[in-house]
């Protein structure tokens, strides 16, 4: 309770300081100020409050029309964006895997047979990054997986075993999802931020060209680093138990689940190639997944599966993101900023990527939704770009790059608060502190080894 009373005052307070601190600028206008009062509101109730996000985001969009700041048809635009109905998609998609007994069968998969507990740790690792192309948010994977860590534990009842799988597995989730463009919903953002920006974009290939090697590599160091803080080398050597796995061919719907998956993926991939941009290709392939006979999930299933709490944040964020652009809001904090920062046209790129990856790692300390992060920061860095002659590119993937670390606390991503809402959790927020306290600076020297080898030769120098 006071704990809830001290936050609920923090806000108010900050709320009050903020409402103050915008009408001091003499050279900004109305708009510019409600956007920057509508926005900064809206993360300090998303940092300090229990209210919902989805709840604060259209909230502080409908204040901005009414007091036109945005014109209202802003509201139809957020919603009419490609970036909704691409998440739409993808969530009838992972319903329809999971419906036709895909996702299962792939769970049986990965557990596999007669393999030792170190043997499956990887296999694990190897078989949870790919569901960041099928399945389009960190707690619809989290929620698919959960009955395989259930079914490890009730089949092997060490707890050493359990706590490693437990966070295993949302820590896996959490990283993989730089792997791919659909594995979070604050890829799609980022990229219609920076179109809207830079007239530039990120397609479906190049997100998996440099996302893919490097969230591989930082599902292996996760695994090594739990391997080895957790379980001792006896431990790792031991057979797993047996676990109880289907078997047989494969049924005429997850044969038809499966060809509508490989066909949009292969579309995505080809994206230059055709005339069908991602979104299209995702909402057809719901579509023929919802289909009378054809598909596998009924019509009303598939409209259940949609996060449709998640559909509106994601809009009303879009919306808010936009007001700081087109009221000139976002310009006017870069150029302070930058102003107070020193840096310049001429500075070398290691401060800005050192700067770059500390904001990215740190942003989920302060801001919990992955699309509000990449809202609330992305516009005024690439503004921070465009003046000091960066690629516009080059800072949108790396800043998501490090917003898509969040493995500090259990509150800091869906997936590891489903794990831990267990009725017997297997693993503490200690034990999370204890893994981050290794995993987090490992992360960063993983990104800046990754710049300068990988990235900044395939398309992604900062300059």
């Amino acid at each position: 309770m006071h704990l809830m009373s001290a936050r609920t005052l923090s806000a108010t307070g900050l709320l009050v300081a903020l409402a103050f601190a915008v009408t001091l600028p003499e050279d900004l206008d109305w708009p510019a100020r409600a956007a920057m009062l509508a926005f900064g509101g809206a993360a300090i109730l998303w940092v300090l409050t229990g209210l919902s996000a989805a709840y604060v985001a259209v909230a502080a969009a409908v204040s901005l029309v009414a007091v036109r700041a945005v014109e209202q048809r802003a509201l139809i635009e957020g919603l009419g964006s490609k970036v909704v109905w691409l998440v739409i998609g993808t969530f009838v998609l992972g319903a329809a895997v999971e419906k036709s007994g895909l996702a299962g069968r792939l769970t049986a998969l990965i557990a596999g047979r007669g393999t030792s507990v170190g043997g499956l740790m990887w296999r694990l690792t190897l078989g949870i990054v790919p569901l960041a192309f099928l399945i389009p948010s960190t707690s619809g994977r989290a929620t698919v997986l959960l009955p395989l860590h259930r079914s490890l534990t009730e089949a092997d009842d060490d707890p050493r075993l359990a706590k490693a799988i437990g966070l295993l597995i949302p820590a896996l989730i959490v990283l993989s999802t730089i792997c791919s463009l659909t594995g979070a919903g604050s890829h799609l953002v980022t990229v219609d931020l920076l179109e809207r920006l830079s007239d530039q974009s990120i397609d479906f290939g190049q997100w998996m060209l440099w996302g893919l090697p490097f969230g591989v590599a930082a599902c292996l160091i996760t695994t090594f680093l739990i391997g080895h803080l957790f379980l001792d080398a006896e431990t790792r050597a031991r057979q797993v138990a047996e676990i109880e796995a289907s078997s047989g061919p494969l049924s005429a719907k997850e044969w038809r689940a499966g060809a509508v998956v490989l066909a949009m993926l292969g579309l995505w991939l080809t994206e230059g190639y055709h005339p069908f941009g991602i979104a299209t290709v995702a909402v057809v392939g719901a579509v023929i997944l919802t289909m009378p006979v054809v598909g596998v999930l009924d019509w009303e299933d598939g409209v259940k599966a949609v996060n449709w709490s998640l559909v509106l944040f994601i809009a009303a964020s879009l919306v808010l993101g936009r007001a700081l652009i087109s009221t000139g809001a976002a310009k006017w904090l870069i150029g302070s900023a930058l102003s107070a920062s020193g840096l310049g046209s001429d500075s070398p790129p290691l401060p800005i990527l050192l700067g770059l990856t500390a904001l990215g790692l740190t942003a989920h300390l302060y801001m919990v939704s992955h699309t509000a992060r990449v809202v609330a920061l992305l516009p005024p860095l690439l503004l921070l770009a465009d003046k000091l002659g960066l690629s516009p590119v080059a800072v949108a993937f790396l800043a998501n790059a490090g917003m898509d670390y969040c493995l500090t606390l259990p509150v800091s991503s869906k997936a590891l608060l489903i794990f831990q809402s267990e009725e017997r959790p297997a693993w503490t927020s200690t034990d999370l502190l204890k893994l981050g306290a290794l995993l987090a600076p490992a992360y960063a020297v993983l990104m800046i080894a990754a710049y300068y080898v990988f990235w900044s030769h395939t398309g992604l120098a900062l300059r």
